[in-house]
């Protein structure tokens, strides 16, 4: 497993923010950029971009990989919240605050689980 790996969603909104404030459409960044506009649509599903892509965005961003690379996590590591939570939030037949509420649902009875009776 690689050491790191990139934080998609820091790149996105990274990108989302430059690209409102010139006015951009994600179609239109993508042909400024010359990357299919796929790209973004695979990144708001938390997908990783490809190598070149990635690049491409780093210059644009004028940013460096380090500021959106981060530690990979291994499966011991991971938390088991954080990982509904991203299901939740990806889920396209959830709304927003749907899934909002049901993260602080599983999240108190998982605290209540994991500390176990009194």
């Amino acid at each position: 497993m690689p050491e790191n790996t990139v934080n998609v969603e820091a790149l996105y909104a990274a990108l989302d923010q430059k690209r409102g404030n010139e006015g951009l459409s994600w179609r239109g960044l993508a042909a400024k950029l010359r990357i299919p506009p796929s790209t973004f649509t695979r990144m708001a599903q938390g997908l990783k971009p490809d190598v070149d892509a990635f690049a491409t965005m780093l210059q644009w961003l004028g940013m460096s990989q380090d500021q959106v690379l981060e530690p990979a996590v291994t499966k011991q590591d991971s938390d088991p919240i954080a990982m509904i939570s991203s299901y939740l939030r990806a889920a396209k037949n959830i709304k927003h605050e749907d899934a909002v509420a049901l993260e602080d649902i599983i999240s108190t009875a998982y605290r209540h689980i994991v500390r176990g009776p009194k």
